[in-house]
């Protein structure tokens, strides 16, 4: 029998993961009652209940990093008390706010790119969705940061899983009949903003507004919102937008001492290439003079890899830190339009790039309501520094094509 490299990555998950999928079935379809019940034995039941618990130690305030001191001037400790998606100071109280954006480039009509207010994300997340395509989660720490953003596009449950430990507002039109079962089997309709009413799960209507920006593009490629139109929906909704989230997404560098990770003694790490899959791919190069790595994606129609601009800046997009997390990903069964599931719960391998080097480790994420967390290979928590974050979940398949120097 021949052993894969996704095998043997399902066989090395968390001991938690292997549990749960002992028992799971991955037949039906993802409209029927077999799908339901694969989430529960998969993702709930007593296993989920004991899951919550580990969850809940697992979101504390983030320690000192291992040798790092805080200046013995201070005659006081102050409390730690970050942002939660950068590790700066903690900027305001408010709610996070994912955002889903279009990212299709395959022909003039069916065109997504350059992209608004991406730029202005702290955290942009890239994953597979269906038919090859790759989608954006743009994540503010509050709405009040949010600019003009989009274009806007339906939600996938790859990306609700890892807002949902955070308690985040979860904004998008449309959304996939699976991340409407996630949103009903752990009753987080109440963040969410722009879904369907599949399986009988409250909706709570989007705000945002048309425009074709002169181009001869597709209908659904020409939606936008913006940080004012989110606010409104939220009222709409009763949902509140002020929640000082206790814990950060990364472990981060911490900002009261001005601790930074130099990434002294890694791997180089100054030029990155990520696949997706043969026509989406993401690529980065190191810039020493400030320290991040600028963004370039590869185009469908010009068959060349092109600068990754925000529209509203007109400046290319670069990130501080950037994580790539290998990950078993593959159509849910049935008939689900070839929409990708993540299997979260196996782990999987993760790529640190910062600071110009690579450190090479592994990710957890025991259930939608665990954090992602993310190792070196001595299984001590990866230091992010502070700043923006580049995240990227990759099918197990395309690890052959991936590549850095």
């Amino acid at each position: 029998m021949k052993i894969t490299r996704r095998a043997v990555l399902r066989l090395t998950g968390a001991a938690a993961a292997s549990l749960a999928l002992s028992s799971c079935s991955a037949s039906g379809t993802i409209l029927g009652s077999n799908f339901s019940a694969w989430l529960q034995k998969t993702l709930g039941g007593s296993a989920s209940s004991a899951a919550s618990s580990d969850a809940a130690s697992d979101l504390v305030v983030s320690p000192l990093p291992e040798g790092e001191q805080l200046d013995p001037g201070f005659a006081v400790t102050p409390a730690y008390d970050a942002d939660p998606l950068t590790g700066e100071a903690r900027r305001s109280g408010g709610r996070i706010v994912g955002v889903m954006v279009n990212n299709i480039s395959n022909t003039s009509r069916q065109n997504a790119r350059p992209q608004r207010g991406i730029g202005s994300a702290d955290v942009l997340i890239e994953c597979k969705v269906e038919g090859g395509i790759t989608r954006f989660c743009a994540v503010f720490h509050d709405a009040d940061a949010i600019p003009e953003i989009g274009p806007l596009r339906s939600g996938r449950d790859q990306f609700l899983q890892l807002l949902m430990p955070y308690q985040a507002l979860y904004y998008h039109d449309g959304e996939s009949a699976a991340c409407t079962k996630f949103i009903s089997v752990y009753d987080y309709s109440g963040l969410n903003i722009g879904g369907k009413s599949y399986f009988n799960t409250p909706v709570h209507p989007h705000v945002a507004h048309r425009d074709s920006r002169g181009r001869d593009v597709a209908y659904e490629h020409t939606e936008f919102t913006s940080g004012t139109e989110i606010k409104q929906a939220a009222a709409n909704a009763g949902i509140g937008l002020d929640y000082a989230c206790d814990t950060t997404f990364f472990r981060f560098a911490d900002y009261r001492t001005g601790a930074e990770n130099a990434m002294k003694g890694t791997a180089s790490g100054k030029s990155v290439s990520i696949v997706h899959s043969d026509h989406y791919k993401t690529s980065f190069s190191y810039n020493w003079f400030d320290h991040t790595y600028k963004m370039q994606m590869y185009s469908r129609i010009s068959g060349q890899f092109e600068k990754a601009v925000d529209e509203l800046t007109g400046k290319q997009l670069s990130f501080d830190n950037l994580a790539v997390c290998f990950a078993p990903i593959a159509a849910y069964p049935g008939d689900s339009g070839d929409v990708q599931q993540v299997s979260y719960i196996s782990g999987g391998e993760v790529y640190f790039f910062s600071r110009g080097g690579m450190v090479r480790g592994t990710w957890q994420k025991a259930s939608p309501e665990h954090p992602l967390r993310l190792f070196d290979e001595s299984g001590a928590e990866l230091i992010f520094n502070r700043g923006k974050t580049y995240l990227a979940i990759v099918d197990d398949d395309e690890w052959s094509n991936f590549s850095y120097q």
